[in-house]
């Protein structure tokens, strides 16, 4: 029986790499893999530029598909939007999840995110609605509707009550999809919006946001409770074992429970002394190379002796797939269970993150350019504003502080 060759707008395999061409003539997306294995990237023609190639951040055909399709889509309604000058949110949306760099370089459970986002603001404001005549009593109205919840989202379902930390991730979602809006170019040399009509209007802000920081008697308590599970359940040792190192971990460097789940054993180096982050596990895609204490890679060393790591492999294997990392959800049941075990008060509106928050706040005297660094923040004022919390007893301190102002001093300073 002869083999049915692929039409140009199917799958096809050619050393190894997949390739795919959706469209036609004038209008197509192509879909391909640069590397046998590796994530997908896309090329489209764009009048005026040229070929445009960007990776879309995926290694899954079927989300590749997906992400083409949608950029496709934006492509044919391009004309129409030139013609009559409108900026539909819906469109702008469709455009800005396919095309823009900084959303396609943000990890796959990102964009979920704020794709779940969107879905809240393109219910209130509708698809339709032509984002040039937006103004800052919108946005006010959208903020009230959003803390106060009811807002429709289709099949019956209708949004909760929330906290202003809501409305604020929303506003600023819009917000950078109208700036980006400004920057894109289209046929005959306009932009997909003239202006933004939203720049200089100020977002809502949370008064008080939930930012609780674990403590080290936290730590040491939500650790033997791991140590005890093991030694309960037998049979299930290695799973407490790994979610202990999580633990460690997460204590002693100041990293996203994302990151940590995703360590490879050979991310260690115990000669170099040093801790491998990789960047596809890194949420901001950057590659950071930290050293460690010795003390720190000794117990790692004891884990992994304890765990079975001298094979190399994931730190924290999937059970059903070795060659995937745990669930986040995993490590998020797991801790719950040892706090409870442990009968620790939970903290409100955080698990593993305020292990981060723990870690920065210990590290207010050092340098905090060098405590970005370690810690993974690519700039200093999200460390700043974010994570170094305030506490008694460093506000003592400053409250203590024995240096006075004298004549002498204040002279020198105002000459």
């Amino acid at each position: 029986m002869a083999i049915r060759k692929p039409g140009r707008n199917e799958w096809k395999l050619k050393d190894g790499k997949w390739r795919r061409s959706l469209g036609n003539r004038g209008c197509r997306v192509t879909l391909f893999e640069r590397t046998k294995g590796g994530g997908f990237h896309r090329s489209v023609w764009l009048p005026g530029v040229g070929v445009d190639r960007r990776a879309l951040g995926t290694a899954d055909k079927v989300e590749a598909e997906k992400l083409g399709k949608d950029l496709l889509a934006a492509l044919l309604r391009e004309e129409a939007i030139v013609r009559d000058a409108a900026s539909p949110l819906g469109e702008l949306w469709d455009r800005y999840k396919a095309e823009c760099p900084a959303f396609l370089d943000n990890q796959l459970r990102t964009r979920k995110e704020d794709a779940a986002h969107m879905q809240i603001v393109l219910a209130f404001f509708g698809r339709d609605s032509d984002v040039r005549h937006f103004t800052e009593a919108d946005v006010r109205a959208f903020v009230a509707k959003r803390m106060a919840g009811g807002i429709e989202l289709g099949n019956g379902q209708k949004t909760s009550p929330v906290r202003a930390r809501s409305a604020e991730v929303e506003v600023r979602l819009l917000k950078t999809l109208l700036r980006w809006a400004t920057t894109v170019r289209v046929r005959g040399g306009q932009r997909l919006l003239a202006s933004n009509p939203l720049e200089g209007i100020r977002g809502v802000r949370e008064k008080n946001p939930k930012r609780p920081v674990a403590t080290w008697e936290r730590f040491q308590a939500a650790r033997e409770a791991f140590q005890r599970f093991a030694h309960i359940y037998h049979s299930n040792g290695c799973h407490w074992g790994r979610m202990e190192l999580a633990l460690v971990l997460a204590e002693a460097t100041g990293r996203r429970i994302g990151s940590i789940r995703q360590l490879r054993w050979d991310d260690f180096d115990f000669s170099a002394g040093t801790i491998h982050w990789r960047a596809d596990a890194d949420k901001k895609r950057v590659d950071w190379t930290v050293p460690v204490p010795s003390t720190l890679l000794d117990e790692i060393k004891r884990f992994r002796v304890k765990l079975g790591g001298a094979f190399g492999g994931l730190v924290f294997p999937s059970k059903a797939d070795a060659s995937f990392p745990m669930a986040r959800e995993v490590f998020q049941k797991a801790l719950q269970q040892a706090e409870e075990h442990a009968a620790l008060a939970k903290l409100d509106g955080s698990l593993w993150h305020a292990y981060r928050r723990k870690w920065a706040s210990e590290r207010k005297h050092l340098s905090v350019t060098d405590v970005a660094a370690a810690g993974g923040w690519k700039g200093t004022d999200t460390l700043l504003s974010c994570y170094q919390q305030a506490d008694r007893d460093t506000m003592l301190a400053v409250m203590s502080e024995p240096r006075k102002v004298t004549d002498r001093a204040a002279s020198v300073a105002t000459n």
